[in-house]
């Protein structure tokens, strides 16, 4: 386990989270205001901000939009051609973001892309992207901000090329939904899906399992030319959605390595929370809620379970507010270490 997320877990039991059950819609702006909306912030110190353009004024004009769509360029140079809105707290768990979002294709001015954020913390200096990079190239990518000089390479980066596009590659500069959902399955691995003109892209779900992985984090838009004033970037109906879902993510293509109990969200919660568990092997599962005096208040579950990430929904109907208590055993309690799994967390009810 990295230092960053020991650090959070230290830091949990004192976080709201915005996440609520079931799922629901987290924020939206389609800029009709005439302004972008006050929750809108920027990445580092100095970056220029998420600010409104009317329609008219963007070729092709989007036919799904209204009189003003949102713009965001880097103007100033002040991040080498980049810029980057976001909103929404930085511990945002299992939500998808979607926005049309106008696309360059082979910019005269040299590589231009644009695209949608998820997971961001600028206090942690991490950001994922999902941008339309359509010039010699030709690719969707999905990536983070860190650049391994070494080998040249992104830390974690998918490029999703033509034959991975359904719709292939656009031809001209115009209007595309563009949408990632994220799900944290455990401390070792983040999923992502990616949609393009609602068609989802072959080979998902992407797995970020590098040591720059994020477990939660912000949303925002992102536009990008390396050049003095970077290029803009247009935006409109954007939506932002949580992800609540009883799937058990143990398909072949994601195994767990290790025995994980992730802190329950949203934290304090009321009336209603999220557990989710890994298991690296097959085992019985059991997981008990405790009051602060040790009595059990109730079993959430005690059964086998395959391999794979688990998520369950504890409603703490008639409960007065206070702390709890949440214990995960798994394995062979006999067994060797890797081989059995008992964790205790905290958890806050406020009424």
């Amino acid at each position: 386990m990295n230092s960053y997320y020991t650090l959070i877990v230290l830091l949990f039991s004192i976080i709201v989270f915005n996440v609520t059950m079931p799922a629901q819609e987290i924020f939206n702006d389609d800029f009709e205001l005439g302004f972008a909306k006050s929750e809108w912030g920027i990445y580092l110190a100095g970056e220029d901000t998420l600010t409104v353009i009317e329609t008219n004024s963007i070729s092709p004009p989007l036919s799904t939009g209204g009189n003003y769509a949102g713009s965001l360029q880097d103007i100033d140079g002040t991040y080498s051609g980049a810029a980057l809105a976001l909103a929404g707290s930085n511990v945002l768990m299992d939500y998808s973001i979607e926005a049309d979002v106008y696309c360059y294709v082979n910019h005269p001015g040299g590589s231009a892309y644009t695209g949608v954020v998820v997971y961001a913390d600028n206090a942690i200096g991490t950001y994922i992207k999902m941008v339309a990079d359509f010039d010699s190239d030709a690719r969707i990518r999905l990536y983070n901000n860190h650049l391994d000089f070494g080998t040249g390479e992104y830390t974690f980066e998918h490029n999703f090329f033509e034959s991975d596009i359904p719709g292939g590659i656009p031809a001209e500069d115009g209007w595309h939904k563009m949408k990632i959902e994220v799900v944290t399955l455990s401390v070792d691995s983040t999923a992502f899906w990616c949609y393009f003109d609602g068609q989802e892209l072959l080979g998902c779900p992407i797995y970020d399992t590098s040591d720059d992985r994020m477990f939660w984090g912000q949303f925002g838009v992102f536009s990008f030319q390396q050049d003095n004033d970077g290029i803009p970037g247009y935006y409109d109906n954007i939506f932002v959605t949580s992800i609540v879902s009883d799937v058990e993510y143990n398909s072949t293509t994601y195994s767990p390595s290790s025995f994980s109990l992730v802190q329950n969200y949203p934290n304090p919660f009321n009336p209603s929370t999220n557990i989710k568990y890994s298991i690296p092997q097959s085992s019985n599962v059991l997981i008990k809620v405790f009051d602060i005096l040790g009595n059990e208040i109730e079993t959430l579950v005690n059964e086998e379970k395959q391999t794979g990430t688990y998520e369950i929904n504890w409603y703490a109907e008639n409960l007065p507010s206070g702390v709890y208590f949440y214990r995960l055993r798994a394995g062979d309690p006999s067994a060797g270490s890797g081989q059995s799994f008992i964790e205790t967390k905290k958890m806050l009810l406020l009424r």
